[in-house]
């Protein structure tokens, strides 16, 4: 898109033109509304798992115009998934009513995961929109989504891997001083305590050897017929010795006992991901477009 020719201010109701717009309204909405039932959003329902497995989760509002729009918007961190019909992609008027409605949410340092066909425009609006917020882009990411194909894995068969219980002082301590270690190379200075609270509050499984964690992996995003593998985490001392292939392993098992099949979402650059998962048996979905803002 060139910036130039889109001469509008995006947090006036004007269009190009300058007459009077009116803007989207976003309704908040719980559990099922027509927009789900599209074949446009039921054909993306795999791709925006996020979406679909916080519909009735109190950890995330989900707002929609009803015919071409969803936001879901966390109640804590700066995860954004907004899906988008075809129709939006040369929508300027109601691209620019998505990035106010994201303006007046206020979320800081805002992750923004949408669909690839609208990221190009999408991107240029919010750096046309940067001379009148207080962000700028920060990088932008291709997210790859994975989709399990293979068999069963045998079952595992050591006591090395428990749940975690975030009950359980001693389980707190293990999952604390496991992202600590780790807390240089994920960038968490900022928000470790955010995270550590956040990993405890998901489904954690964790591999333990002489009283320390040295690797984990995390589940969540259920939907009727899947269960999105969130992470798969090795402390860097133990890499390249087969754990993070055992954990995958472990944890399809664990899902495919819920007879629900696996999912995944990792980033397209992170080479040592995508390997580790084709070789546990994921093929390769579709992809996502991330934009991340920081402030100015």
């Amino acid at each position: 898109m060139d910036h130039s020719s889109v001469n509008v201010c995006l947090f006036c109701n004007q269009g190009n033109m300058g007459e009077t717009k009116m803007a989207t309204v976003f309704d908040r909405i719980e559990g099922n509304d027509k927009v789900f039932e599209g074949a446009e959003y039921k054909a993306d329902s795999l791709l925006f798992n996020a979406i679909e497995s916080a519909r009735n989760d109190d950890s995330c509002k989900i707002f929609t115009d009803h015919s071409s729009v969803v936001i879901m918007i966390p109640e804590k961190g700066n995860r954004v998934w907004i899906w988008t019909s075809d129709t939006v992609n040369d929508d300027t008027a109601k691209m620019i009513d998505i990035c106010r409605f994201l303006r007046d949410r206020g979320i800081p340092k805002v992750e923004i995961y949408l669909k690839h066909d609208i990221s190009d425009s999408f991107s240029d609006m919010y750096a046309i929109a940067s001379s009148e917020m207080d962000y700028v882009v920060k990088d932008e990411l291709s997210l790859a989504i994975f989709k399990y194909e293979g068999d069963r894995p045998e079952a595992y068969s050591g006591d090395e891997i428990i749940h975690i219980d975030k009950n359980n002082p001693a389980h707190v301590k293990l999952v604390t001083d496991f992202y600590r270690a780790c807390c240089d190379e994920f960038r968490w200075h900022d928000k470790f305590d955010r995270k550590v609270e956040e990993y405890l509050n998901t489904q954690l499984y964790a591999y333990i050897r002489d009283g320390k964690m040295i690797a984990n992996t995390v589940i969540g995003g259920h939907t009727d017929d899947f269960i999105r593998i969130k992470s798969v985490a090795v402390l860097s001392s133990e890499r390249r010795k087969g754990l993070g292939y055992t954990m995958c392993k472990f944890i399809i098992n664990k899902i495919m006992d819920c007879d629900k099949m696996p999912v995944l979402y990792t980033h397209v650059g992170n080479a040592a991901a995508m390997a580790l998962w084709a070789k546990a048996g994921f093929k390769l979905h579709d992809k996502l477009y991330l934009l991340k803002v920081d402030e100015v």
